[in-house]
Order: C-alpha cells, then sequence, then structure tokens
C-alpha cells in the first residue's frame, strides 16, 4: 500500500448528434476492449485540455472545447495493484460522417448503436447508457 498512487485521467464520451451511437476504439491492448478516447492528465495540463489533446492524438479529430461537458467523476480505487484512479468523463457530439484517423493505440474503431453495445467494454453498457442519458437531459445543446 506504501508505493500506491493517484492517477488522474478523463475520457470523453463522443456521441452522435441525436444520442443514439457513441464511437468507441478498439484498444491494441492484450484483452482488445473498448473503450472511449482519453489518457492521463499531464502535469500542467487542464482537464479539458487533455480531451482535446487525447482526442487529435488517438482520432485526429479537434473537439470544439465549447461542447465539451463534464458529466462525471469517476472513481477507481483499485484501477491497478498501484494506481488509485480517478477519471473526469466528459462528453460532447460529432457527426458520424467526420474522417477518424486512429493511432496506433487502436486497432479499429466503430460507431455503436447504444441498445448494441460491444461485449468487451472497458466500462459496462449501463454505464455509458448513463452518460448518454445525462448529457440528453442537460439544458445546453451540444
Amino acid at each position: 500500500m506504501e508505493n500506491k498512487r493517484f492517477g488522474f485521467g478523463t475520457f470523453v464520451c463522443v456521441f452522435n448528434r441525436d444520442f443514439s451511437k457513441i464511437l468507441l476504439l478498439k484498444r491494441k491492448r492484450k484483452e482488445k476492449e473498448w473503450g472511449n478516447v482519453g489518457g492521463i492528465i499531464e502535469i500542467g495540463e487542464k482537464v479539458a485540455d487533455a480531451c482535446i489533446r487525447e482526442a487529435i492524438e488517438e482520432t485526429g479529430i479537434s473537439l470544439n472545447p465549447e461542447k465539451l461537458k463534464l458529466i462525471d467523476i469517476k472513481e477507481t480505487p483499485h484501477f491497478s495493484d498501484s494506481i488509485h484512479a480517478i477519471h473526469f468523463v466528459y462528453a460532447t457530439t460529432i457527426e458520424e460522417y467526420e474522417e477518424i484517423k486512429i493511432s496506433e493505440e487502436s486497432e479499429e474503431f466503430g460507431w455503436f448503436d447504444l441498445n448494441n453495445l460491444p461485449e468487451k467494454m472497458l466500462d459496462s453498457k449501463e454505464y455509458l447508457c448513463s452518460i448518454a442519458n445525462k448529457i440528453k437531459n442537460q439544458e445546453t445543446i451540444l
């Protein structure tokens, strides 16, 4: 327990305009799980800026900072043996026709209907659907 540290990360749930689909990346890690755009927040970097940087690095898409909404803060005390993780969860929308250029971190991407999500995911289906519902119910239109 003495070597345990906090790890701060962020991820962005990227939805289509009507929130019926979510963009997911299939990670190259051995588990080959599907996940959202995201990663570690760098020292001196604002959280929203980390979202924008990760989106460019992982998909080639420049997100509009005015359309990024903080939806949740997800805490995972046992993220790994040495990391107590805190993730800032954002949501945004883009057009499905936008060109996606994935990085070497992922092997493929896909737009998934929220009612037909893949089996192997980093986050639960229930959690992603709850994020979609939270953002849909907010006053601000993305």
